[in-house]
């Protein structure tokens, strides 16, 4: 079996990385991996998490770093052939390095997988996960795709070279991802590589975050795009939340599963969508702004 990199990206405490670093060290099939954490907001921390988890390679950052700029960190640091993108929210299924290897056998270089729901409770939280994670959810047929989650992806070391630096380091998986496609890397996408995402958010906590999100893409994409194309992006902004609902729902339905959470947490929903088509429409008129830095 090729030696595989994990690399996860810790800014949300210590229970949660806790629970995803179990789930790590409890993989079944004898796969070789090693586990890089990159973050952490005290120093402390580093004692604690080496002490509980003496096997990871935890790379501490005393200063605040984007996500993008702490996955690649730990990439630069990882090893193996395979290097595998997660974060500290997402706990792996018992086979999921087992089925990351197995994967990456079809000759894909790039390999994406599901995400499930780790026991949601509230509304609020089935609302969060329906907005981020509809389309990732089982079931998902096996086959080529055009993009992967960026928490549930794995990238052989060779195709992430394809990429340049700015591309790894300050930009979202869906630049790093069509960068990679322009090269001609291609993707799969395999449902029996799950990781369950535990969501525990508050309302406002998520409106900002849905904001800043989507600011700090837009702002990546305005950086591309001429003047007048930009004013077009943000005139379209307004008819964002409809498509973005219909998208959910079409996603719940055709997958049978949470319908009644779904017409439940539509408020909710809207309410998301508006904010997400707030951030689109700031990033594509006055750029990202510090937004990116926002995003946890």
């Amino acid at each position: 079996m090729p030696k595989i990199s994990i690399v996860v990206t810790a800014v949300n405490g210590a229970a949660t990385i806790d629970r995803c670093l179990r789930a790590l060290e409890n993989q079944q099939g004898g796969v070789d991996a090693e586990i890089i954490v990159v973050g952490g907001d005290r120093e402390e921390s580093a004692d604690r998490l080496l002490r509980n988890f003496p096997r990871i390679k935890f790379l501490h950052c005393p200063e605040r770093l984007s996500i993008p700029e702490l996955r690649a960190l730990g990439v630069a640091q990882a090893t193996g052939e395979i290097i595998v993108v997660t974060e500290d929210r997402c706990v792996a299924a018992e086979n999921w390095l087992a089925e990351i290897s197995r994967a990456h056998t079809r000759g894909y270089p790039v390999v994406g997988g599901t995400i499930e729901p780790d026991g949601i409770k509230g509304i609020l939280n089935w609302a969060v996960y329906l907005c981020e994670y509809s389309g990732l959810m089982l079931p998902i047929p096996e086959g080529e795709v055009s993009g992967v989650a960026g928490n549930n992806a794995s990238y052989r070391r060779e195709a992430l070279a394809c990429a340049d630096g700015e591309a790894r380091k300050n930009c979202w998986e869906f630049f790093l991802h069509a960068e990679l496609q322009q090269a001609g890397i291609k993707f799969l996408c395999a449902p029996t590589v799950v990781v369950r995402k535990n969501i525990d958010f508050g309302f406002l906590y998520f409106l900002r975050q849905r904001f800043h999100y989507s600011r700090s893409f837009a702002g990546m994409r305005r950086a591309k795009m001429t003047a007048p194309r930009r004013a077009i992006y943000a005139a379209l902004t307004p008819a964002l939340p409809i498509l973005m609902l219909w998208r959910i729902a079409q996603q719940v339905c055709h997958k049978q599963r949470y319908q009644k959470k779904f017409l439940l947490a539509l408020p909710l929903l809207t309410a998301f969508m508006f904010s997400y088509a707030a951030g689109e429409f700031a990033g594509y008129l006055f750029g990202m702004g510090t937004s990116l830095l926002k995003v946890e």
